[in-house]
C-alpha cells in the first residue's frame, strides 16, 4: 500500500519562540509535516517549490502585496487554506482565499489545534444520534456528546470525534494501533504513540465528565484498543 504524503503546514509570522511552541505541538497533535518562514522572500521562494496545505498567517504581516501574492499562489494551488492569527487592532483582514479561519490573539493552543483539524481532516458523512449508554448521546455531525439526564455536554476536536466514531463503528472487534492511525490520522505509516495515547486519554476525560465512571476505551493486555460498555453489549 503506497504511503499517504504528510500534509504541510507553513507557519508565517515573526515571534521565533511562539513558531517553536506551535510546531512542538502541532507535531504532538498530528502527522502533518511544519515548516516555518518569517519573512515575505522566504514564503516566496518556498511556494516556488512547493504546495502549502495550510498556512498559518501573523496578521502583522498582513499588506496589499502580500494578499495579491497569497491570492496568486491559491489559484496556482500552491496554497490551499488559510489560518490568520489576528489581534483586536488588525485592519482589513479581507484576503480572497476559499477556505480561511480568523483566529483572534491570545487563543488557547487546542484552539488552534482544532482549529486545524477542522480545515485539514478529511470530510467525512456521520450518522446522527448514537447512544453510547441510554442516557449519553453522541453527535458526530455536531462532534458533541451530551448527557440527557444531566445536561452536561462536551465538545469534541475533530481527531477525538473520528476516533469515537471509528470505534463505535467497530464496537464489536478489537483494533490495532495501526489501524487506528490508518483510519483516523489517515496513515499508513507509523506516528509516535504518544500521539494516539494523548487522544484517547482526552476523549476518556471528556467522556466521563459527560456520564461519570463511565467505562469506555479500554486497552488490552495484547495492545488492542476498543469501545466497551455493558450497554454497548446490546446494541
Amino acid at each position: 500500500m503506497e504511503e499517504k504524503l504528510k500534509k504541510l503546514i507553513l507557519i508565517y509570522q515573526k515571534d521565533l519562540k511562539l513558531n517553536q511552541i506551535l510546531k512542538e505541538q502541532i507535531s504532538i497533535f498530528n502527522s502533518y509535516q511544519i515548516d516555518e518562514v518569517t519573512d515575505e522572500k522566504s514564503l516566496i521562494e518556498l511556494l516556488d517549490t512547493q504546495k502549502i496545505n495550510l498556512l498559518i498567517l501573523d496578521s502583522n504581516f498582513i499588506n496589499l502585496n502580500l494578499k495579491l501574492i497569497i491570492e496568486n499562489f491559491e489559484s496556482l494551488n500552491k496554497i490551499q487554506k488559510l489560518i490568520i492569527l489576528y489581534d483586536k487592532k488588525s485592519v482589513n483582514l479581507k484576503i480572497n482565499i476559499k477556505e480561511i479561519i480568523l483566529l483572534e490573539k491570545p487563543f488557547k493552543v487546542i484552539d488552534l489545534l482544532e482549529k486545524i483539524e477542522e480545515l485539514l481532516s478529511p470530510k467525512k458523512n456521520y450518522k446522527n444520534n448514537i447512544f453510547l449508554t441510554r442516557q449519553l448521546k453522541f453527535l458526530p455531525y455536531e462532534k458533541v456528546i451530551i448527557n440527557l439526564k444531566t445536561n452536561k455536554k462536551q465538545h469534541l476536536t475533530e481527531k477525538e470525534n473520528r476516533l469515537l466514531f471509528y470505534l463505535y463503528d467497530n464496537k464489536n472487534n478489537q483494533t490495532t494501533k495501526n489501524d487506528l492511525l490508518n483510519s483516523v490520522w489517515g496513515l499508513s505509516e507509523n506516528v509516535n504513540t504518544h500521539t494516539l495515547e494523548t487522544h484517547i486519554y482526552r476523549l476518556k476525560q471528556k467522556l466521563n465528565n459527560v456520564e461519570p465512571k463511565v467505562s469506555f476505551l479500554l486497552l488490552n493486555q495484547n495492545g488492542l484498543y476498543s469501545l466497551q460498555d455493558e450497554h454497548l453489549k446490546s446494541l
